[in-house]
């Protein structure tokens, strides 16, 4: 499944940037300590709302060495500029926007840093949230853009129990304790 996700989401970030004409797009890369993966921007025509697209990895408990297991997620937000600064060579943009995500992740477990629980017990599960999304956009006169975001995700986080089987439901607790985790998105626009 992760490899057919993998190969078919790129594609339908392509067609998605080709079908809506007259629209300025982006298409860039993801980058954060949460995972990541590539990001379709499309704009109003004014500049004054946008539409964020972004399929990347779930990389909870990968990076600490805690498990193997890489997630996958799709999230959507449609934000505002609510500031906007022209300057010679760039074009400075602060937005906020709010849209959902959905997801197969890791959640939130203790023991981070701790000896005694190297690895994640639980099991990885589907995670909706709703996305929060505040950040700063950089225009280069040229076709770059570098955008700076933090996103909170509070939702719900639903696994199966390793001993039981049974299906648990929890609130999803690393969409809102990884907050503060910086994301950039490096994008192209055509």
């Amino acid at each position: 499944m992760h490899k057919a996700l993998r190969l078919l989401l790129p594609l339908v970030l392509l067609h998605l940037c080709q079908v809506l004409p007259g629209q300025e797009r982006l298409l860039g890369l993801y980058q954060s300590p949460r995972g990541v993966g590539i990001s379709a921007v499309i704009e109003t025509e004014d500049g004054l709302e946008m539409n964020i697209l972004t399929v990347r990895t779930d990389f909870y408990g990968v990076l600490s060495g805690r498990t193997q297991d890489v997630g996958a997620c799709v999230s959507y937000t449609h934000d505002y500029v609510l500031y906007q600064l022209n300057g010679e060579d760039y074009f400075l943009r602060f937005h906020i926007g709010a849209g959902g995500l959905f997801g197969f992740t890791h959640d939130f477990e203790k023991g981070f840093f701790s000896k005694y629980e190297r690895q994640l017990e639980r099991k990885p599960g589907w995670t909706g949230a709703l996305d929060c999304n505040v950040g700063l956009r950089i225009d280069f006169r040229r076709r770059l853009s570098l955008d700076f975001s933090l996103s909170a995700l509070p939702g719900i986080h639903i696994r199966t129990d390793n001993r039981t089987g049974a299906l648990l439901v929890n609130f999803y607790r690393a969409g809102i304790y990884n907050a503060y985790y910086p994301q950039v998105n490096l994008m192209y626009r055509f």
